[in-house]
């Protein structure tokens, strides 16, 4: 088959899987109980995230953005909002009640190796330690298997010890220069149905996450 035509037929391919990649949702049920619903993040999201970041303490706001951030501008909305559902991905959790966004998970994958992605996760301030990271974060898992992405990457301080540490008590993990004082790590990432240790690895990166020791580089990039 010509080149040319395999590159159309694979844009194509993606096109359709974003489609359907837009019409997938799940229901969970959380640690407490609460029912929360899972799905792809859309371009007119806009105005849910800049109201769900608005909600985030000033602390999560700094674990996310990695700067004292106080509203999302234009070209950061649009950045983690309009996605190609591939190469960049956001799923966002909602309360069915209220219909509040309740958290986001995104990937964006490397421009270096096309089978690795740093990952990052918030969640409002009120919904946190109630499993919902977690949740979001085997969520996303499962759509980077579905794109091709084998291993989630992350960035922690090289002085930090304690958090270098606990990566390593949950299993392998590579190692590599992250430029700045940091070290990036990388951890498989599980099948959909993986078994309970690889589960408990994820959920292990999600509490580095969630308390700021495991950092990420993917903050809205976009002007105002």
């Amino acid at each position: 088959m010509p080149r040319h035509k395999a590159d159309v037929l694979d844009t194509e391919d993606r096109a359709a899987r974003a489609i359907r990649a837009l019409e997938l949702r799940r229901e969970v049920q959380l640690r407490d109980g609460s029912p929360v619903e899972i799905r792809p993040l859309r371009a007119d999201d806009k105005a849910g995230l800049a109201a769900g970041f608005a909600r985030l303490s000033e602390l999560s706001r700094y674990r996310r953005f990695l700067s004292p951030t106080t509203r999302l501008t234009n070209g950061q909305l649009a950045y983690l909002t309009e996605l190609d559902h591939h190469d960049h991905e956001a799923l966002v959790a909602i309360d069915p009640a209220s219909r509040h966004g309740l958290g986001v998970a995104r990937y964006v994958r490397s421009r270096d190796d096309p089978r690795e992605a740093e990952f990052a996760v918030a969640v409002a301030d009120d919904w946190q330690r109630r499993g919902l990271g977690t949740a979001l974060l085997r969520a996303l898992a499962a759509r980077a298997r579905e794109e091709g992405i084998t291993r989630f990457t992350g960035l922690v301080q090289a002085e930090n010890r304690s958090i270098q540490a606990l990566l390593q008590t949950l299993g392998p993990v590579e190692q590599r220069p992250g430029g700045g004082g940091t070290i990036e790590v990388s951890l498989e990432v599980p099948e959909e149905s993986g078994t309970g240790e690889q589960l408990r690895k994820l959920a292990g990166w999600m509490r580095a996450a969630a308390t700021g020791q495991l950092n990420s580089r993917l903050g809205g990039r976009g002007g105002s």
